[in-house]
This record gives C-alpha cells, structure tokens and sequence, in this order.
C-alpha cells in the first residue's frame, strides 16, 4: 500500500479547522479532565495561531492522505519540520474511519520518514492521547517510543 501528501489550499484548511477545534477539545476535556466550554476555547485559539498562511508557507504541512492506487484520500496530516529541534512535529494524523485497519496510518507515517531523511531531519516526534489504543499500537509496533507522560488524578 503507497500514499501521497497533497496540501491543502486555503479553504480546505479551513474545513479542517472547523473540524479539528471541536475534535481536539473533545479529546482534550476527555483525557484531561478539563471542562468542555475551556477545551473548546483553548483550541480555538491554539489552532488558530499555529495554523496561520505563515506558518504554513514557513514550514507547517497541512494535507491529504491520498491512497495512490484508489487516488481517494483516506485522512489528514498535519506536521511542522522543524530544523532547529531536529525533528519532525506530527499535530495530527487522522485516518477516516471508514479506512482504518487498512495499513493507511502506517503507510503515510512510513512516507513521513522518507519526508524527514530528504530534509536531513532525525527524529519524527507526536503527542497521543491516553485513551487512544489503536494509534498507540501503530506507533509501538512503528518503533515509537514513550518519552513523555502527563499524570493526572481526579478528586
């Protein structure tokens, strides 16, 4: 199975920010315990100021996960290069439900990797949510490895 990136223009960025917002809170107020109404808030304003025309002129990527053979795209990737750090960034990768458990997700990390050696970069690195399982079996069995964690307790 091979995959392509194919940016986004403007409006479909757009799209994914209007998406994206509600998804990240979500999933923040979830695995973080923080209320909703904050998580929805603080995303909107995180997204809106990583994901500016600079930024992704600069170095943010922002694209389709195109399947080469079915020329469909099966999800979304959203990394940052940065040189500095000598690293990859990944903000999100997201396979459309109706296509995962097809290999797509380790497809476009795979292309990820090839991305990072032609910029001469070292290390791809990601956050993940706790509650994830499915995605922290693919970046396992990738080769990922836990650097960092976040411990909460409720009371």
């Amino acid at each position: 199975m091979s995959v392509t990136f194919e940016e986004m223009n403007t409006e479909e960025v757009q799209q994914y920010i209007d998406f994206e917002i509600p998804n990240y809170a979500e999933n923040v107020s979830a695995n973080l315990g923080i209320p909703k109404e904050t998580a929805l808030k603080d995303a909107d304003k995180q997204l809106y100021s990583l994901i500016t025309e600079e930024n992704r002129k600069k170095d943010h990527f922002i694209g389709h996960v195109v399947c080469e053979d079915k020329k469909e795209n099966v999800g979304i990737i959203w990394y940052n290069i940065q040189p500095e750090r000598d690293r990859i960034f990944i903000f999100h990768i997201y396979i459309f439900e109706t296509f995962r458990k097809r290999g797509y997700a380790s497809a476009a990390l795979t292309l990820l990797e090839e991305v990072a050696k032609q910029e001469g970069i070292g290390t791809i690195a990601l956050n993940v949510f706790a509650n994830n399982a499915g995605a922290q079996h693919v970046y396992s069995r990738l080769g990922y490895e836990t650097v960092s964690m976040v411990k909460t307790k409720k009371l």
